[in-house]
Order: structure tokens, then sequence, then C-alpha cells
């Protein structure tokens, strides 16, 4: 009896210590095998570098790898001039001179300004940015500070953490001609400190990005100090500027890493959470209408903390946020429990060696979150999520400035859905810079949960257009071209796609008949903007008879069919 009782106590802490998330292990997979550098503390980005809606993978200090779209990666050359020798290395990822091919900038013991040629190659251009010789930075991040459609670059530099210097922040607005003017005259771009993660948001939904600096302390005997946080006053008077925010909590101490601002509860304005460091706990605070609340969570009772990323990770609709420790193997889980408040931690996967950069993208196209993480030695590794999402519906989007800014950072996304029967609003931003030294999919991802149909899709361009969508079929990747309208990228992959499926006839006229090998339960039909169409549906034999429903123009059109084990396809209709 006594085993029976040790078992019975022993069972939740090993349910606790099952990773949420599946480890990719494949020795055939350079992204999880190759030799990785020793630097502590780095991170890692997730961009599409060919345009073929799959988010290929960068690491620092300097990896590059391809994915071929079958769960495998290919190595690429490495960043030219992404460089070692130092204990961190970041990036930030976007298309600096807008033509069409994603660059960088990375952080290092010599940092860089890298040019994409177009091949997956990249020319140095550091000699384009005054004071900035062999500068080394803690980390990087690009935005349109000024929303004139061109990225902008900071640097930031630990003051304690670097061999060479000490040296204050470099912050550079880009100009006509790819020319670049170093900015001046605010604390963090004139005075030493122990900048650490820079983050562009715009947290006050106002149309512009602010920055935020997480800043520990390090080798400042007070103890925590405040980060240096600025709001942009481009929208109050017309013309860029930074001001640096002085009421709570951004002029509070803090061991600054990491700062997020996310729609934890739904409620139309942006949430903060900070990870902090050493000298103090992490921190999150609602916001009320302006008014931020500090609030106890499971995960703000602990110091130590690098990374906090944010995504849906099981499409319920809320956002979830993984969060990484110092020297901790582990990347630990919280999920939103619908109501803006957080489960205890779980595992989301155990790299088997300490990590600290994470970041999250759908790398195979199935709907849900995958997540990566980057560390010294074996710190990089590949996790999928192969179970948390279930069979909840989702949607992503993939934005182009043509005013704005190529890669559309600084976009602003609010989707509505019937969610659980209830309309239910979501934001998400584009941004080059969201996790410790490490970027997220540029892809912006939403959990639907029962919901099939988007109601709204709202797009805020850095530009000051606002454009609207409506009757989305849910389950589909899109591309949104400013001002261009709304399209499906087709490359999404078919998790049914071993079902034998007959459309007969087809190309149809008013209609057409449709049978499976599998059972089918539902069936939906959109164009290629993703517009619902409509139809009469009826039991013939295995299948169904779809009769079409009032003038339809002749065109192609996607058809959606749901089977009764969960798994679904998408068919191409010919309508004459």
């Amino acid at each position: 009896m006594k085993y029976f009782l040790l078992i019975l106590l022993l069972f939740p802490w090993c349910m606790q210590a099952q990773s949420l998330f599946t480890k990719v292990t494949d020795s055939n997979n350079p992204a999880v095998t190759y030799l990785n550098t020793n630097a502590t503390y780095k991170g890692l980005a997730w961009i599409d570098l060919d345009h073929d809606n799959l988010p290929d993978l960068f690491t620092s200090q300097r990896f590059l790898f391809h994915n071929d779209g079958n769960g495998n990666f290919t190595q690429l050359a490495d960043v030219n001039g992404a460089t070692v020798g130092q204990g961190a290395a970041g990036s930030s990822w976007g298309d600096i001179n807008n033509d069409g091919y994603p660059d960088c900038i990375t952080s290092s013991f010599i940092s860089g300004l890298h040019l994409n040629n177009g091949d997956n190659t990249f020319s140095v251009l550091n000699d384009s940015l005054s004071n900035f010789a062999n500068y080394p930075s803690w980390d990087c991040a690009l935005a349109d500070a000024n929303n004139d459609g061109l990225l902008d670059l900071v640097y930031v530099h630990a003051n304690g953490f670097h061999s060479v210097g000490p040296f204050p922040c470099r912050f550079y607005l880009q100009g006509a001609g790819g020319s670049f003017t170093q900015i001046t005259g605010y604390e963090f771009t004139d005075e030493l400190g122990a900048y650490t993660i820079p983050t562009w948001a715009d947290y006050d939904l106002d149309g512009d990005m602010d920055l935020f600096i997480g800043s520990g302390p390090v080798n400042n005997p007070p103890g925590a100090l405040p980060d240096y946080n600025y709001r942009n006053m481009l929208k109050e008077t017309g013309t860029f500027s930074l001001q640096r925010l002085t009421g709570a909590p951004f002029m509070s101490p803090q061991d600054g890493q990491t700062y997020n601002f996310i729609d934890v509860d739904n409620d139309g304005d942006l949430d903060v959470c900070l990870t902090n460091y050493a000298l103090a706990a992490t921190r999150f605070y609602r916001n009320n209408n302006g008014t931020y609340q500090s609030e106890t969570t499971s995960f703000t009772f602990v110091a130590g903390h690098l990374a906090n990323c944010w995504g849906d990770v099981d499409n319920d609709g809320d956002l979830d946020v993984i969060i990484t420790t110092d020297q901790q193997s582990t990347a630990r889980l919280y999920r939103n429990n619908g109501n803006g408040n957080f489960g205890v931690s779980s595992i989301a996967g155990d790299a088997g060696g300490s990590l600290c950069g994470v970041a999250f993208a759908d790398y195979d196209n199935d709907g849900d979150l995958d997540f990566y993480t980057n560390g010294p030695g074996s710190g990089r590794a590949l996790f999928q999520n192969t179970t948390l999402a279930g069979t909840r519906h989702w949607a992503q989007f993939t934005l182009e400035g043509i005013q704005s800014n190529r890669s559309a950072i600084g976009a602003t996304l609010r989707l509505k859905a019937q969610i659980n029967g209830n309309g239910i609003w979501q934001i998400r931003q584009v941004s080059a810079h969201n996790s410790f030294q490490s970027q997220n999919d540029l892809r912006q991802h939403f959990g639907l949960n029962d919901a099939t149909v988007i109601d709204t899709l709202e797009v805020r361009w850095p530009s000051g257009l606002t454009e609207h969508f409506t009757a989305l079929a849910a389950d589909n990747f899109y591309r949104i071209v400013e001002g261009q309208g709304i399209n499906i990228l087709t490359a999404a992959q078919e998790p049914a796609s071993d079902v034998e499926i007959n459309i007969n006839p087809n190309p149809v006229t008013s209609a057409f008949t449709l049978t499976a090998s599998e059972k089918i339960e539902d069936v939906e039909m959109f164009d290629a903007t993703g517009r619902i169409i409509s139809f009469q549906i009826s039991d013939h034999q295995q299948g169904r008879q779809i009769q079409l429903s009032g003038v339809i123009p002749a065109g192609v059109y996607f058809l959606r069919i749901y089977f009764a084990n969960g798994k679904n396809a998408i068919r191409q209709v010919v309508k004459h």
C-alpha cells in the first residue's frame, strides 16, 4: 500500500514533467543538429526568405536555414558579416530597402547591417552607418519610427557586458536612397546604461511605434532602476520625437529584459508583460483604459526570466505565453484560462541545454504555432505543436506594405469572430522583435476556437490607411497587399491530402456531387479572397450534393471538406 501511495504522490509530478510540444530530433535535420556557438545569450528569427509561405530560420550568431516544406530544413551559407566573439547576440529582420527581400541587422562583438542580395546571400553595409565601426551591441530592433515607409535601426549596448566600450546605444533613421542619419539627444543615445532588449510597439494604439528598452542594472550599486521607455510623439505633434514615459509602470524600478504589449483579455487595449532578471520578479500589468494595474499571475513570482513570447498555442482565441529562465533548459508555458488569468506552469519543451531565446512560427503550416529555442550549444531546439490546438480553427495573415514599409512592420490587425457564441475582438501587431533577442514569424496568427467565419478583419497600416474585410473563411493563410485587397495563399498544407476526394462535374455550372473515401462531416466554399460562398447541401450516398445559391461569377473557388476523423482538405472548384 505504501508503494501505491508513493506512486499517487509522484503522479502529478510525472505529468508535470511531460513536454507539451514534441521535440524534433531527426538526425537529418540540420536545424536541430548543426554545431552551435557557445555564446550564452542569443536568439533567433523566423523569416520567409523566398516568399513561399514557409517560415525559414535564422539562429544567432550567424546560421541560416531554408524551410523545405516537408518538416526538414536545408542549411544555407552563414549570413555574411554576422560575427562571433562575445557572449550575446540578437537580430531583427525586415525589408530594409523595400526591394522584396528580407534583410537584417545583427548584434554581436561587431554588429552589422546586412542587405539581402536576392539569393540568400548578404552584403554588409556597416560603412553606411556613422560612428558604427566595430560597434558591439547586445541586441537590436527594426521599426519605421517616423512612418515614412522606411525601416529604422536601433542597437543597444549593455554597459558591463562587452569587452570593448562602454558606449551608448546607436539609433539611425533611414532616409532616401538608403542613407542613414544617426539620432542623438536622448538618454539611451547619449548616456551609458545596461541596455538589454529593445522593443518597438504601438502600446497606445495611436498609429506610431513607441520604444521600450529593458536595462538590467549590472554594475549599478543602487540595485533595480527604471527602464528606458519612450512614447512616440509623431501622432501628437506631426513630427517624430520620443518622450520619456514617466508614469507608472514605465518608470518603476526593474531589472528589465523583454517588454511585450498584448491584449490578454481581448478587451481592446494592450496589457504589458515584462520579464525581469535577478533584482526583480517578472511583471504583468493589466491595461484598464490607460491605467495599468499590477497583477499577480502564475509567472510573476520568479526573477531570472529572459524571454516572454506570446501566441495562441491552443487556438482557443486568447494569447498564451512561453517564458525562459536564465541557465535552464526548459521553456515554460502558461496557458490563458480565457478570462485573462493564467494556469500553472507547464513544460512547453526541454532543449537539453541552457536556452534563452524563443520564438513562434507555424513552420509546418498545419494551423498551429510551433517554436524554436536558442542558447549555448545544445540550447538550440525545434518543438512541434502536435496536440494543443486540437481541431480548433485559425487564420494567418501575411501583410505587404506599399506606402508603408514593405514588411508592414507597425501594422495593427483587429479581428472579430463568434467564439463560443460571443463576438470576440483580438489584436495583433506586426513586429520585427518581440522576444529575448528573437523574432516571431511576421505572419500574424489568430486562434478562432469554434468560429469557422471571420466576421471582420481590420488592418491599420503605418501609412494611416485602414482597410476592412468581412465574411472570411477560417483555416486559411491570407496575403494582404496594402490598398490592393486580400487573397488566399494556396501553399497551405492539406492535413487530409491522403483522402481520395471526387468532385463531379468540375468545372461546374450550378450543382455538383462531392464524394470521399472518408465520411464527410461538413463542407464550406469560398473564393480567392476568402469570402464565404453560400450553397445548399444534401446527402448523396457517401458524399454530398452541392447546389450553388444565387448568381456566382465564373472563376476558381475553394472547397474545404471536414471529415468525421477530424481531418480536413482543400480542393479547387472551377465555376463556368
